[in-house]
């Protein structure tokens, strides 16, 4: 009897090691504190958090939000990751704000980008140079572009987006009735196979593809330099921030 009862005590140990292993696991293991940007004073830190939980879930992340005191323009977020590089990996994905900027580029970049470094007056105004960076493999490129500053799109005409997973990073954006009209009316103007499009995201140029034929309910964007940024990207779009956030800290949590 003595036997079969130390037996019972030793599974139930074994059951509660085991129980206490698997919260563990779950529990959150880095902390890391946020700051809102401050040439924004109005933002809430409340409503960011809130943007912030609806973020994380498109993720498929579990997080923890918690404002600051005094309305001192900060939050701080506990999560899980496997290493200080996932850690970091998943900060990007929460704090980009997500805005997406389609913009017309001018079909004589490289002779406006001339004009403005002889002569700036000549320079039409409602155009600016922005530079695109080109990752592929080994392959680097910089180059400048002389970007319209009117928006043909941005957040308000998306709809939703969708990343293709596969050996091709990309992410698929369908448009509002409204986007899909805009794009249209942009894209049947320009010359097929030499006028191309900035795709502009977090204000930086991601993509700058030649527009081969109309477009109107969807938009394509590729070039991302690895899958997970594409996979990033699409909850980004479907969760907008109302501002990009500042990673002041990040710090590993005692186990």
């Amino acid at each position: 009897m003595r036997i079969f009862d130390l037996l019972a005590v030793a599974l139930l140990a074994c059951a509660c090691l085991s129980f206490t292993g698997c919260k563990t696991r779950d529990k959150p293991n880095f902390e890391a504190e946020l700051s809102l940007p401050p040439d924004n004073p109005s933002l809430s830190e409340t409503r960011l958090a809130t943007e912030l939980k609806a973020r994380a879930e498109a993720l498929e992340m579990a997080l923890e939000v918690e404002p600051g005191e005094n309305a001192d323009g900060r939050l701080t977020v506990q999560f899980r990751a496997e290493s200080k590089t996932d850690a970091l990996t998943k900060l990007d994905a929460l704090c980009e704000s997500g805005r997406i900027s389609i913009r017309a580029i001018h079909g004589r970049s490289a002779y406006l980008t001339d004009v403005i470094r002889k002569d700036p007056s000549q320079f039409p105004p409602d155009h600016e140079i922005l530079t695109h960076e080109i990752e592929a493999g080994d392959f680097r490129k910089s180059e400048k572009l002389a970007v319209a500053r009117a928006e043909i799109l941005n957040n308000s005409h998306v709809k939703g987006a969708k990343a293709t997973r596969g050996k091709e990073n990309m992410v698929h954006i369908s448009l509002t009735t409204n986007g899909g009209a805009r794009i249209r009316a942009a894209t049947e103007k320009m010359r097929k196979g030499r006028s191309r499009l900035a795709i502009i995201y977090d204000e930086r140029i991601i993509s700058a593809p030649v527009v081969t034929q109309e477009l109107s309910a969807e938009v394509t964007l590729e070039g991302f330099s690895s899958p997970e940024e594409a996979q990033a990207l699409a909850p980004s779009l479907n969760k907008p921030l109302s501002a990009k956030l500042l990673i002041e800290s990040l710090i590993p949590l005692a186990r």
